[in-house]
């Protein structure tokens, strides 16, 4: 007979860098609730936090005593389908991270409750102590007069407050009794939104009605105006707020009308959508061209057969990916599948929006950063529901919950934002994507003009299968590309700053402005000028919190560090000998916009980069202005480079290509080539031939010279020879660990520490610890080990991971608490 006693105890992972789970007790109440994929509040350490149920079992080796028990169930019913739940346990394995971190990431942000540690002070005259410690304990002082300002602070708002670590004088603040530490327990900050209806009763006849609102005009002329309002309704309904705004009534008229009977109340759901405004054209009918044809056929095999495939379209820019992707998704959907569309977050337009939704309508559900906490949760809500089954976004978008996948495209699959690198877990959403369609037993398909190079060796050792669009739709011609060679062009006389436009590009650029044609302009640095410098004694501004130049910024008259946002104003002087022979050098989108000004007067330019796209829709908003043709110029960094299509684009100018080749990464001639390619494909479609101008002090690089010829075959095979004889991915795996931590000899102790305990083994070696080529960001010191496994000795790099894990757990182990954190990269995009 089979036991069906309810397992007394629950496995809870929590969203921390730790890899076990923890046993709690389950509560007789919550037996039939805390099921695997539900949330439970539980006490961790000091506080109560959320936790994910992984797990009942029947027994455990920990004694019951020891054991706490969960507080509170969070969902009537599991969150995570298994496939879901089975992924962010890959993710936790693969990139050595905690399972709870992952599943935190499938989540919508703003659902998890947290208890917060508040600081509220106990000395009844803060003014006088904060005087008295200001000489002795200066930040102690801060802290004293912040408290006194707000009542009671959050840890981690007033760390935020104060820029720095505030553990050690809140320590002694606490040990002297100066202030307490309390714990509070705040709502989530998503939740369901409600709106209260007002309706006119069903029980009174429209000529009643009539009759009571003429009797009203006299004795509550207020109330008659909330009927008369009502009854000019199509449906005899309004929500109270726009009532309240319609009508300028209180809620002391709206309570008679309710206990007349007159109207009633009801509480109604609203559903919070980024695209409610969006206009929906009907699909436009394309027919197929033959390479289109024959990459959906297989697709569609792919599909019929029910089990996991991965393939990686290639086709050039304008070949029609899009179509196939939509055609497929048909497909998918037709047997009953559903299905995720991956795309990288700055190519994620109206534009892509608008297409999806002509073909899907409301099956359709959208997640990216720029939405609401709200409206990303009644997305994630409604997919949750099964209302939804066509999911759209960025990388979060691999975590939705949808059941039945059967399709799951990554578009531009080689863009680095598919990695995320600010916050564990640092996964890539790609091979993410690969190993949800592993447990869906789904078809995995990557489509880019420019494949990463680890996804086409992939082809070529036989993992994935390769589909080709070799041609733009109807045969429309590649742009035409041209290299111009900066260091060839004439000065002007009596000018000593860069040279922003070459002859041929200012040729150009009016050419097509005469003919009413529009320009996309690249470069992928804002700001006025890189840096600000004396001649007279070399002075060089830089940011006090990071090992960084500080940027130019002509509005304002500011100079800005792009790594952590510190700000200043640009002195008129050097700050270190007052001489006035200062000089700005290097060029931003602020200083090609003015240029662009000062050549062709009364042009319109948009400048799209970071500065310009803060305020919500503000990006969507530029795209617009763009397309409706009123402006002739659109200057910014990639985010003009992904996803656009604009037919009257015939030229593009990179203004220079060396941003990137310059950088100290392995990966900088794959980057160079494949966003000068995807900037290039901006240009030219049906019957207007583009062109390309790039800029650049590198001529003869092979990344540029590939990218003039449209030859990602010929640059694949030389990237391949330069990593080969480096043994750097895809011949190897890498992994990053970063520490940081506010007092350098700390950090540089612990890294050394660190690398001490890693048994050493033949299948990888260790470079490193050593200062990270940008040492210090945020007033954090940064130091790096990279370890480099051999795939012909550890293909999966079980073994390097392993002794990484050993490392760090006897390092934990013998180590007291410090200031100094851990980060685990697993393949990075990145070691910067």
């Amino acid at each position: 007979m089979p036991n069906n006693t309810p397992k007394p105890f629950a496995q809870v992972v929590f969203p921390v860098a730790v890899q076990r789970a923890f046993t709690y007790i389950v509560p007789e109440r919550f037996y039939e609730d805390a099921l695997p994929g539900v949330r439970v509040l539980c006490p961790f350490g000091p506080r109560k936090t959320t936790g994910f149920v992984i797990d009942r079992v029947d027994t455990t080796d920990v004694p019951k005593t020891k054991l706490k028990e969960i507080e509170e169930v969070l969902d009537p019913v599991p969150l995570f389908t298994p496939a879901v739940l089975q992924t962010a346990k890959w993710i936790a394995d693969y990139y050595l991270c905690g399972w709870g971190e992952a599943l935190k990431a499938a989540l919508p942000p703003g659902i998890n409750i947290d208890s917060e540690r508040l600081i509220r002070l106990t000395h009844p005259k803060p003014d006088e102590l904060a005087e008295f410690l200001q000489p002795r304990a200066p930040r102690q002082a801060e802290i004293i007069l912040r408290l006194a300002a707000q009542n009671s602070m959050s840890v981690r708002r007033l760390e935020k407050a104060m820029g720095i670590s505030i553990y050690s004088p809140l320590k002694t603040l606490r040990q002297k009794g100066l202030v307490r530490m309390e714990l509070s327990l705040p709502g989530p900050k998503a939740r369901i939104k409600y709106e209260v209806i007002v309706k006119l009763s069903s029980d009174i006849s429209y000529d009643d009605m009539g009759g009571i609102i003429h009797d009203l005009h006299s004795q509550a002329p207020k109330q008659a105006q909330v009927l008369e309002c009502l009854m000019a309704m199509e449906v005899h309904e309004l929500a109270r707020s726009d009532l309240y705004q319609a009508t300028g009534v209180n809620r002391s008229s709206l309570k008679s009308l309710l206990e007349k009977g007159y109207i009633s109340e009801e509480k109604r759901e609203v559903l919070r959508d980024y695209y409610d405004q969006m206009q929906v054209e009907k699909p436009v009918d394309l027919t197929l061209n033959s390479d289109q044809q024959q990459s959906l056929s297989t697709l569609k095999s792919a599909l019929d057969t029910g089990s996991f495939q991965t393939l990686l379209l290639y086709g050039v820019t304008g070949s029609g990916k899009t179509q196939v992707y939509i055609e497929a998704l048909h497909h998918a959907l037709k047997k009953g599948k559903t299905a995720i569309v991956m795309v990288p977050e700055i190519a994620l337009t109206p534009q892509t929006v608008r297409r999806f939704r002509a073909h899907f309508g409301d099956k359709v559900a959208v997640f990216h950063s720029r939405m609401s906490a709200g409206e990303r949760y009644d997305s994630w809500r409604k997919t949750w529901e099964g209302e939804h089954t066509v999911v759209i976004g960025p990388r979060s978008a691999i975590f939705a919950p949808l059941r039945n996948v059967g399709l799951i495209v990554i578009d531009e699959e080689h863009e680095p934002s598919y990695k995320q690198t600010d916050q564990s877990p640092r996964y890539h959403a790609r091979d993410v994507a690969v190993m949800r369609a592993v447990l869906e037993n789904a078809v995995c398909l990557l489509g880019s003009a420019t494949p990463s190079v680890e996804s086409y060796y992939n082809v070529h050792s036989g993992k994935y299968n390769l589909l080709q669009l070799p041609q733009r739709i109807d045969n429309v011609p590649m742009p035409e590309v041209r290299i111009v060679d900066m260091k060839r062009e004439p000065r002007i006389i009596g000018r000593t700053d860069p040279i922003i436009f070459s002859r041929m590009l200012r040729e150009k650029i009016e050419e097509k402005l005469n003919k009413g044609e529009q320009i996309i302009l690249f470069l992928n640095r804002r700001g006025f000028a890189t840096l600000f410098k004396c001649k007279d004694c070399g002075y060089l501004a830089k940011c006090e919190h990071c090992d960084i130049t500080l940027t130019y910024h002509l509005r304002g008259q500011l100079l800005k560090c792009h790594y952590c946002g510190y700000t200043r104003k640009s002195p008129d002087t050097c700050p270190e000998c007052n001489g006035t022979d200062v000089f700005l050098r290097g060029i931003g989108t602020q200083r090609v916009e003015e240029e662009l000004h000062t050549l062709f007067p009364g042009v319109d330019c948009l400048r799209m980069d970071v500065d310009t796209t803060r305020g919500r829709r503000a990006h969507d908003k530029v795209l617009a202005r763009f397309a409706s043709g009123q402006y002739p110029i659109l200057l910014g960094t990639q985010m003009v480079a992904k996803g656009l299509d604009f037919p009257n684009v015939t030229l593009v100018g990179v203004i220079s290509a060396d941003t990137e080749l310059l950088f100290p990464d392995f990966r900088s001639a794959e980057r160079t080539f494949q966003l000068l390619t995807q900037v290039a494909g901006r240009a030219g479609r049906k019957d207007k031939l583009g062109q390309v101008i790039i800029q650049t002090f590198s001529p003869d690089h092979y990344s540029l010279q590939y990218a003039k010829k449209h030859d990602y075959d010929n640059f694949f095979k030389s990237e391949l020879f330069d990593r080969r004889k480096l043994n750097y991915p895809p011949y190897s795996r890498v992994i990053n660990v970063l520490f940081r931590g506010e007092d350098e000899a700390k950090v540089e102790q612990t890294a050394v520490r660190v690398a001490e305990y890693i048994p050493a083994h033949e299948s990888f070696r260790m470079l490193g610890p050593a200062p990270a080529p940008l040492s210090r960001i945020q007033n954090n010191y940064r130091w790096q080990i990279l370890l480099m496994g051999e795939k012909e000795k550890d293909a999966s790099g079980r073994i390097m991971k392993q002794s990484l894990k050993t490392g760090l757990e006897t390092f934990h182990k013998n180590q007291r608490r410090s200031n100094v954190s851990i980060a685990v990269d697993v393949d990075p995009s990145s070691i910067l």
